[in-house]
């Protein structure tokens, strides 16, 4: 009697019935004779899951397990077919499966009011034979390649947004471009210094929390005194209004004339000038709003797992359209890896590194029959992507 695999179990998170449509409209499958984007999809997920680093040993791989092929409802796949694949087709149906995916781990029925959303984005640095296009990004010597934007829910580990743009756009023009949402606490870098943005944010309902330039013009409106119990690191608590309400160029600065939180704390690189944050949230303490900054931290962990732990740093092909393929199914990737875990229940109580780790050497073998029984369950009652 045949068993499902743990590649199996994994791959049956994916929302089938949307990728077909997302295939569809795409036409990502259009003049395709036999490798068809979910065998492509298939074949990438696997390298990513299994750690290999080359298109061969994803083929190596994959033939050694043919009886698996019939279940995981794909063909076995060529080194020479799977490069053309990365080279022709279109990485946006990739990356429209990665947004369904987010949109589909979000936690039901999570509270969203003052949800903290860590918004960063890190640089993914391609240089070297093949790579003479990524040249064209260059913003600054040695500086050159792509850059991978998220944004994160520290208090769930989700991902709620992603996108990739060049190295030389701007942070801050990517995040004009992804919606907003009420009820958040949007917490991000000097990278995303834009007062009519920052306005946005306050017009739809939510907050944001970040750090203040050295430069920016202001009046002191009130001073507050410090709360007892207040953090040590904590210097001062004021209450501010900007004051430069026609920045350069000619535009108007709609954030001039509000009311706003500037809280100072010790420079943590141990500098004589304070630590500035800037914050809308007139309510919070001044440790809380330092927290929410501090809580940026968390993005910084995230991309440093992901780079250890995916493949986004070594790439299986050259061409930019292959690189934004491997780049979004490793996103795809850490969504499942995510998701199983959490399937996995009291039986996986180890940390996500733990899981990849052990998904390398058993990704083809079949899973206990109690564990497979308590993950058909929940299956069967979507409950896969609602975190702990």
């Amino acid at each position: 009697m045949f068993s499902p695999s743990t590649l199996g179990e994994i791959l049956k998170l994916l929302p089938r019935d949307k990728i077909s449509r997302l295939v569809d409209s795409h036409g990502s499958d259009r003049w395709c004779k036999r490798f068809r984007t979910w065998d492509h999809l298939v074949a990438m997920v696997t390298g990513q899951l299994s750690g290999v680093s080359s298109l061969r040993d994803v083929e190596v791989l994959f033939d050694a397990h043919r009886a698996q092929h019939y279940h995981l409802h794909c063909k076995g796949v060529k080194r020479s077919t799977l490069a053309d694949a990365n080279i022709s087709r279109d990485y946006r149906v990739f990356a429209d499966i990665a947004q369904e995916m987010i949109a589909r781990s979000r936690r039901k029925g999570r509270d969203v009011k003052n949800l903290l959303s860590v918004l960063d984005s890190s640089p993914i640095v391609l240089a070297g034979r093949g790579l003479e296009w990524a040249a064209k990004s260059r913003s600054r010597p040695g500086n050159q390649g792509l850059k991978l934007h998220l944004l994160f829910m520290p208090g769930d580990g989700d991902i709620d947004y992603t996108a990739i743009t060049d190295m030389n756009i701007n942070d801050i023009s990517d995040a004009r471009d992804m919606k907003l949402e009420s009820g958040r606490i949007y917490v991000f870098d000097k990278g995303y210094y834009d007062y009519n943005w920052w306005c946005e944010i306050i017009e739809k309902g939510s907050h944001f929390v970040t750090r203040a330039k050295k430069n920016a013009a202001y009046k002191v409106l009130e001073t507050r005194p410090l709360r007892t119990g207040e953090d040590d690191n904590i210097l001062t608590d004021q209450v501010i209004t900007l004051t430069n309400k026609a920045p350069r160029g000619g535009k108007i600065n709609t954030l001039a004339g509000r009311r706003l939180r500037l809280v100072g704390i010790a420079h943590p690189g141990g500098k004589n000038r304070p630590f500035l944050i800037i914050s809308d949230m007139m309510d919070a303490s001044a440790s809380e709003i330092a927290a929410h900054y501090k809580a940026r931290w968390s993005i910084e962990i995230l991309f440093k797992w992901i780079k250890q732990n995916l493949k986004i740093k070594r790439f299986m092909g050259e061409s930019r359209n292959a690189i934004l393929i491997q780049i979004f199914i490793a996103i795809i990737a850490y969504l499942l890896i995510r998701a199983y875990k959490n399937l996995l229940g009291d039986s996986h109580t180890g940390r996500l590194k733990d899981l990849i780790v052990s998904l390398k050497t058993s990704l083809f073998q079949p899973r206990q029959k109690h564990t497979r029984r308590r993950i058909c369950t929940a299956l069967e009652q979507q409950e896969f992507w609602s975190f702990p």
